[in-house]
């Protein structure tokens, strides 16, 4: 076999990005929030995505001006939290020094006295703090350099605030929310009910594995994140997409059923 590599010339920047995977204990175990996207021009057009999206010069800055600048991933972890209030209005924040993140009634004073501020708009104007602690690093996907769009996104899971389990979307990139438990998105995928992208899919196989979101926190938290970058490889049987074994979904070859799926 040998693996199939983009000229020099096609290969575009890869643009930093963060997704939140939001997860909450339902009645028959672990269960995910998944954004429905809408029809058209969106990326991942018609897909269940998680809340996430390309960094912003304001994540930076918000950074900055809070001097975390230089902790770990801090304006990954801004972005993804940014994203998540747009895209469906769950917004990890609190009182500065405190442990609760605002349940939903808080929410909502902080828009009715906002209107449509943005997040960042929002806790700056009433000194709260973003939650980033919350996030835990989960998988680190490139896309490959012979796609036209490239992004280096990171994910990081975290817990539901226990008060804001309803999701508001946007209503233009995002039309409806659910919460899923993976197995059943699995299922649902794999009768073509649904659509997910690969990394979508991938790190939904891997967390069927976890129970509930302490065992899915405490083992993020224990395990390294290796970046995967899906690689091209012709074979005697066709081509197949290859990621590390090391990345720790369990396989090394991508299964044709899933690329189909996905």
């Amino acid at each position: 076999m040998t693996e199939q590599q983009a000229p020099a010339k096609q290969s575009v920047e890869a643009k930093p990005a963060a997704t939140i995977i939001l997860l909450r204990d339902g009645g028959q175990g672990l269960e995910v929030l998944m954004l429905e996207k809408a029809s058209g021009k969106h990326f991942a057009a018609g897909a269940l995505v998680f809340p996430g999206g390309k960094v912003a010069p304001e994540d930076i800055a918000y950074a900055q001006s809070k001097d975390i600048a230089d902790e770990p991933f801090a304006a990954l972890k801004i972005a993804a939290v940014r994203e998540m209030y747009e895209e469906c209005a769950i917004m990890l924040a609190r009182q500065p020094g405190g442990a609760r993140v605002m349940d939903a009634a808080e929410v909502a004073q902080c828009q009715a006295s906002h209107g449509e501020a943005e997040i960042l708009e929002i806790v700056t104007s009433l000194s709260l703090e973003l939650a980033t602690d919350q996030l835990v690093r989960f998988a680190h996907w490139i896309t490959p350099p012979y796609r036209p769009k490239r992004f280096d996104t990171h994910f990081f899971i975290a817990p539901a605030p226990a008060g804001q389990m309803e999701a508001d979307v946007d209503g233009y990139e995002i039309v409806d929310a659910n919460w899923r438990r993976p197995a059943d998105l699995l299922e649902d995928v794999h009768e073509g009910r649904v659509k997910l992208v690969l990394p979508t899919m991938m790190n939904i196989i891997k967390l069927s594995r976890r129970s509930n979101v302490a065992e899915a926190l405490e083992v993020a938290d224990e395990e390294a994140v290796v970046p995967v970058t899906p690689k091209r490889v012709k074979t005697e049987d066709g081509e197949e997409l290859h990621i590390p074994d090391e990345a720790g979904y369990g396989m090394t070859t991508i299964p044709a059923e899933f690329l189909r799926s996905a």
